[in-house]
């Protein structure tokens, strides 16, 4: 439990900009963050799961991440969705990190398109370019992101 509670303060920032409590997730355990966010929704009405996809240099070990993190947060996603209709989840981009988040905007919205196009670093090379641009498409987030989120609200 101290871990968590360590995990609490560190994204405190985060806690701030989603006016809404954090759960870090378990990619092992997915389970044990849903069960964390079945929780907070019931004593708070929403919270949001997080997922750091920047956790290593090396450009394809981020695509890996951030491939494993869509996937876990997209079936957490249509899990609450099935179990409960009233529940909202809305998945979200994090940039440049969780500790220290600048920007969160909703994927796949308008927002998106002008994080993307105006906000997240540009590369020069037009095969990076070409190469981030396909990523994005295939795991529907771009790999400049620091991380992603899965917003559950009550209504």
């Amino acid at each position: 439990m101290p871990d968590f509670t360590a995990k609490e303060e560190q994204f405190s920032q985060l806690e701030d900009v989603l006016q809404s409590p954090v759960v870090m997730l378990q990619l092992a355990d997915s389970e044990s963050t849903i069960l964390k966010a079945r929780q907070l929704l019931k004593t708070s009405e929403r919270c949001c799961i997080i997922a750091n996809t920047s956790t290593s240099n090396q450009k394809l070990k981020t695509i890996k991440t951030l491939y494993h993190s869509m996937a876990a947060l997209k079936k957490i996603q249509q899990e609450f969705s099935h179990e409960d209709p009233l529940t909202n989840a809305n998945l979200v981009g994090i940039y440049p990190s969780l500790d220290y988040p600048a920007c969160v905007y909703e994927l796949h919205t308008s927002a998106d398109l002008y994080v993307s196009a105006n906000i997240l670093p540009y590369d020069q090379s037009n095969l990076a370019r070409m190469i981030r641009y396909v990523v994005a498409k295939l795991l529907g987030a771009n790999p400049a992101i620091g991380g992603l989120g899965l917003i559950l609200s009550r209504e």
